[in-house]
């Protein structure tokens, strides 16, 4: 039984003598349905008995020879019809495991091809295609979830070529059935057309244009030999703009017209690798397998059904680091500053709690005050002599006094509405009470108006810094700029040509990837959230890139950031984010000094009305005892140090004094509003096998600190309070205890390899620290 008519897969039934099989630019699925064959490709050869699988990657040619009755299906899936679902495919290698791997997959790929089976026997005719599209699909899905690795070279057909122009080719093989430029491959390889286009003619001695519509017409042969589709359809589906220029390359390249060559194909053409004659012995050396042995094996139990529960499909890579001449550069840390709305909460019991306790775990270098110092009602009325006698001077003393307590410097707001006579009576007072060492920690910034005609706020920035510059001529003195959501219109801003930003220390920013989002208008599409991954990082980077182009070196202060997130309670409490957290925090541009965060949810304000929030910002505290998830990604985003060895998507290796640290991340961005559901988000996990070689032989102690929704994610512990009036203080107990990154320690002795496996969870984290036993 033979499907001959589907280009875009196959799947035959036979009976084998003998058959040979030309490399093609797809995958093949050999499973021997009864008896014993003898498979070989290459140097490799192995005896098949009944049930055995035989996986053929792209490009390979391969054999089978039977001696006695046989039955045995061939499942060939084309690599157009892949890519177009799965536009990686062509660089991935497929292995079959061990059967009796931990993982086992092997069923799974059993159970698969068993429904493929069935349903090309049985072949309904109304269904059989959609049913040969599900469990082909089936199929692909095992074999990318539980047997891809890196592909490997094939042979003599990529030996002249370098890595980037196999990749290129590999693109144009999985695509050429669509119209596909120079233009887009270049894009993809990140690199310019005009060095693409020289680089290929080099190496593969023919042009970009001219090796598509080699391929193509190659494709065209085979289909116009082996399927009875009309030309037209050929023409199509091999990427062609229409018939007549398939037809016009075909007359030109091999001196006939397609119908020409269908109705003579014995004539010599330019084929694919292989021959005439291998053909000719395929279609002698074997035969269909008699109905009545078809059906007799279907009668059979299926002895893998029901063998597994339904699998995951995660997806799994394979990474290899080599730590011998690989590019060092210095892991580099930022200072955290923390935010509370009025100078006044700094005289809260609850916020004092908090700023120690984050203090004693947390590198905090400045506590930032989001309302205007002057607007603040500890300055509401004029200090009068004796200032013991004023409540607000008391006051402050008691602030100064805790801010020393915690040896932090102050930021501190002003405005337009700031007066320099206010600000000049509150500086000459403490400049007389209060040592020149303390306030020379203060840095003033100033808050530009975008609504403000330019001339006033060039006034008040000259007069405001003029105070300041009398009083404390070491004080940093900024600028605070609202830039227009998004990046594309950053370079257009106005502020970049007032005089006045040269006379800054430093300029102030925030960045929130939800600013630009509207999950309510588009909630399917993807793209938006993708973009949103990195939105902070290409924000600040646009910022970073006027500053150049203006010939100015400030730094640049995150004051308020925020990743994607959900707009409501439970989409911002049950969508963890850990990585995209971590991935905000390494990806920061090298201008970005320091990153900003509020105290607690209470004073961000972030309860909105209709129970939406506010995402414009991270609150590092829930209420008055709970850390949030935000402190144990900076938890471990400050236990990273010393020197980057290694990095790529997922993983992060570095070196120091102290031994090796190994950060694993599965950052992934999805509908918020999907959280919850369970089906949904295991899509996401992500399977990582990484192998770091050159460690030095001997006894390691390894630490493991893992984070996700499972493992110290603080909603999900919530959840398990279902009172009106909330924990009770066992409970916040018991949360307090379990909201934490889990922890695994234990020794182990390595040879100069170690390898690591790890399932991670949507945007989970994984910190492993080697440390070496002396």
């Amino acid at each position: 039984m033979t499907e001959r008519e589907l280009a875009e897969f196959s799947v035959d039934l036979y009976q084998v003598q003998f058959l040979r099989k030309s490399g093609l630019n797809g995958l093949t699925l050999v499973q021997v349905l009864r008896g014993e064959l003898l498979f070989c490709s290459g140097e490799h050869t192995s005896t098949l008995n009944s049930g055995a699988i035989q996986l053929v990657n792209r490009h390979t040619e391969w054999s089978l020879q039977g001696q006695s009755e046989n039955m045995v299906m061939i499942v060939t899936l084309s690599g157009q019809w892949v890519a177009r679902w799965y536009p990686d495919f062509f660089l991935y290698d497929y292995q079959l495991t061990d059967p009796n791997a931990p993982q086992n997959w092997n069923l799974a790929l059993h159970t698969a091809l068993r429904q493929v089976l069935e349903a090309t026997v049985v072949k309904n005719a109304q269904r059989y295609r959609l049913e040969l599209n599900r469990w082909l699909s089936e199929v692909m899905l095992i074999l990318i979830t539980g047997f891809q690795q890196p592909a490997k070279a094939n042979g003599s057909r990529h030996q002249q070529w370098s890595r980037r122009i196999t990749q290129v080719v590999q693109r144009i093989e999985s695509n050429v059935e669509r119209r596909i430029s120079l233009g887009e491959i270049a894009r993809a390889e990140f690199v310019s057309e005009a060095w693409l286009s020289r680089l290929f003619r080099r190496e593969v001695g023919v042009s970009f244009m001219q090796f598509i519509t080699t391929l193509r017409l190659q494709n065209a042969v085979e289909a116009l030999r082996t399927t009875s589709k009309p030309v037209h359809q050929i023409a199509l589906e091999q990427g062609f703009a229409n018939n007549r220029q398939m037809i016009d390359l075909f007359k030109r390249h091999y001196g006939k017209t397609p119908r020409q060559f269908r109705r003579n194909p014995q004539d010599d053409a330019p084929l694919r690798p292989g021959t005439r004659d291998d053909e000719q012995r395929n279609e002698r050396n074997v035969s269909p397998v008699p109905t009545h042995l078809i059906f007799a094996l279907l009668n059979q139990a299926d002895p893998h059904k029901d063998a597994i529960p339904a699998p995951h499909y995660d997806t799994g890579e394979e990474l290899k680091v080599t730590l011998r001449n690989s590019r060092v550069r210095p892991q580099r840390t930022r200072d955290i500053v923390i935010t509370v709305r009025d100078i006044d909460d700094l005289l809260q019991h609850e916020v004092q709690t908090q700023l120690r306790k984050l203090h004693a775990t947390l590198p905090i270098s400045a506590l930032d005050i989001a309302e205007p110092l002057l607007n603040s009602p500890l300055l509401s009325s004029a200090w009068q002599t004796p200032l013991m006698a004023n409540p607000g001077w008391m006051r402050l003393q008691q602030i100064l006094h805790f801010i020393d307590e915690l040896d932090v410097a102050l930021n501190l707001r002003l405005d337009a509405s700031s007066t320099p006579q206010q600000l000049g009576h509150f500086l000459r007072q403490c400049v007389d009470y209060f040592p020149l060492s303390r306030l020379s920690r203060w840095r003033f910034l100033w808050v530009c108006s975008v609504n403000t005609p330019a001339r006033n706020n060039e006034q008040s920035w000259k007069t405001l810094r003029w105070c300041i510059r009398q009083h404390l001529p070491q004080a940093q003195i900024g600028l605070y700029y609202p830039f227009a959501p998004g990046t594309d219109g950053i370079r257009h801003e106005a502020v970049w040509h007032q005089p006045w930003l040269r006379e800054a220390d430093f300029i102030a920013c925030t960045a929130d990837a939800n600013e630009t989002l509207d999950l309510h208008s588009n909630p399917d599409e993807d793209a938006p959230l993708q973009r949103a991954v990195d939105y902070p990082t290409q924000r600040l980077q646009a910022i970073t890139t006027e500053l150049h182009r203006h010939k100015l070196t400030l730094p640049v202060h995150l004051l308020a950031w925020n990743t994607l997130t959900g707009q409501t309670l439970y989409a911002n409490g049950g969508f963890f984010r850990g990585a995209l957290l971590m991935h905000t925090l390494l990806s920061l541009p090298e201008s970005v000094v320091n990153v900003g965060f509020w105290l607690n949810a209470t004073l961000q304000h972030e309860a909105l009305e209709d129970e939406k929030f506010d995402t414009s910002s991270l609150a590092i505290w829930f209420g008055d005892a709970l850390p949030r998830p935000v402190y144990w990604v900076l938890r471990l985003w400050c236990r990273l140090r010393g020197e980057r060895v290694a990095s790529g998507p997922g993983h992060l290796l570095t070196r120091s004094d102290d031994g090796w640290q190994l950060l694993l991340s599965n950052t992934v961005a999805f509908n918020p509003d999907l959280s919850s559901q369970e089906t949904f988000i295991q899509r996401f996990r992500r399977r990582m096998s990484l192998t770091v070689s050159g460690i030095l032989p001997g006894r390691w102690r390894i630490r493991r600190l893992r984070f996700d929704q499972q493992n110290g994610a603080l909603f999900p512990l919530m959840e398990h309070m279902q009172t009106v009036s909330g924990p009770d203080a066992e409970a916040l107990d018991w949360i307090r205890h379990r909201a934490r990154p889990q922890m695994q320690m234990w020794e182990e002795t390595l040879s100069g390899e170690w390898r690591v496996q790890e399932t991670l969870e949507s945007n989970a984290l994984v910190l492993y620290e080697l440390s070496p036993l002396r």
